[in-house]
């Protein structure tokens, strides 16, 4: 399973602002309507996962100059491998960069579900069950645990968590793996080698009093106000 990264259509300013478009591989034609492949069913989703042990966040006002996490990371060596593997999958090694995983994105994953927040509980919950489901399915399908299994087996897994309408047993762990992707986007182009592959420059250093826009640029604008009917300031007179 591939997702492009050059999909990424827009470049967050906060954890909580990223737009995305991704194209999802088709599903191969031997999975059933389920999207597991005939004659095993979809194992049963987790019932329920460990308590988050009692941990402080980050306070009322904490010191940026000195940013420190006051909390314990959960995730098991276990969970934490099979994280990895899930990164490289979703976003894999090309000439521009690494996979999600091999670059340690995994580390911020086991950060924000470990946070005592809302929210990251809210994913924690949605994650641990994921990452318990993925194994007891790979065992039903295959006889060992997603970290376990053969490449080819672990993207035929995954690529049944691509479709766009689940099935009723397929929900969950659906919605799992969208929640995983999106987390997994946001820590990577968070990365200096993230920013690098959308092409994002940042500010740059110039030498002497600030040049203005080149000509091409401001031709540019013009044409994008002219299109958007609205007024440029500077032209009127």
């Amino acid at each position: 399973m591939t997702f492009s990264r050059r999909t990424t259509l827009q470049w967050f300013a906060t954890a909580t602002a990223l737009t995305l478009t991704a194209r999802l591989p088709a599903i191969a034609p031997v999975v059933s309507e389920a999207g597991i492949p005939p004659p095993f069913g979809v194992v049963d989703w987790p019932a329920q996962v460990p308590d988050l042990p009692p941990a402080k966040g980050y306070g009322r006002d904490p010191d940026l100059t000195d940013p420190k996490v006051p909390w314990p990371l959960t995730l098991t060596r276990g969970q934490r491998a099979t994280i990895d593997l899930l990164g490289d999958l979703i976003l894999p090694a090309d000439k521009a960069s690494p996979g999600a995983g091999t670059l340690g994105v995994g580390a911020f994953i086991d950060e924000w579900i470990s946070a005592p927040y809302p929210r990251q509980q809210e994913d924690r919950g949605r994650i641990l069950a994921g990452l318990l489901w993925l194994d007891a399915q790979s065992r039903a399908l295959h006889g060992a645990t997603f970290a376990a299994s053969t490449p080819a087996r672990r993207t035929m897994l995954l690529d049944a968590l691509t479709v766009a309408t689940p099935s009723p047993a397929m929900a969950q762990p659906v919605a799992f793996m969208d929640r995983l992707r999106n987390l997994f986007i946001l820590g990577f182009y968070s990365l200096p080698e993230g920013k690098a592959d959308m092409g994002y420059i940042g500010d740059q250093p110039t030498e002497g009093p600030y040049p203005g826009p080149t000509d091409a640029a401001l031709t540019h604008f013009a044409a994008l106000l002219d299109e958007l009917k609205l007024t440029d300031a500077t032209r009127q007179g």
